[in-house]
C-alpha cells in the first residue's frame, strides 16, 4: 500500500510535539524530519491504521489546543486533517 501525505514535514513535527514518547520505528524511519515533502510512505494496512490513530490524537490535541494563539496549531491541525482524510481513502 502506498500512502501519500500532503507536507509530510508539518505531520511529523505534529506527531513528535503531541506523543514525546515517541513515535514507533518505523514512523521515524519512513518520515523525513526536515523536509516539507516526501516521497510516498509505502505502508502495510496495519501501520496504516496505526498511522491514523497516532494522528488524530494528534488531531484532538490541536482542537483541544483551539485558538490558544501558538502560531502552529493551526498548521499542525490542518496536516493532521489532511493525512486522516487520505488515510480513510487508502484504508478504507
Amino acid at each position: 500500500m502506498s500512502v501519500p501525505l500532503p507536507a509530510s514535514g508539518p505531520l511529523y513535527a505534529a506527531l513528535q510535539v503531541c506523543h514525546p514518547g515517541g513515535l514507533p520505528g518505523w514512523l521515524n524511519a519512513a518520515t523525513p524530519r526536515c523536509a516539507t515533502a516526501g516521497a510516498p510512505l509505502r505502508l502495510e494496512q496495519q501501520r496504516a491504521a496505526a498511522l491514523a490513530d497516532l494522528t488524530a490524537a494528534a488531531w484532538w490535541e490541536c482542537q483541544q489546543a483551539g485558538d490558544d494563539g501558538h502560531p502552529l496549531v493551526v498548521t499542525f491541525g490542518t496536516a493532521c486533517q489532511e493525512t486522516l482524510a487520505m488515510l480513510e481513502t487508502s484504508i478504507g
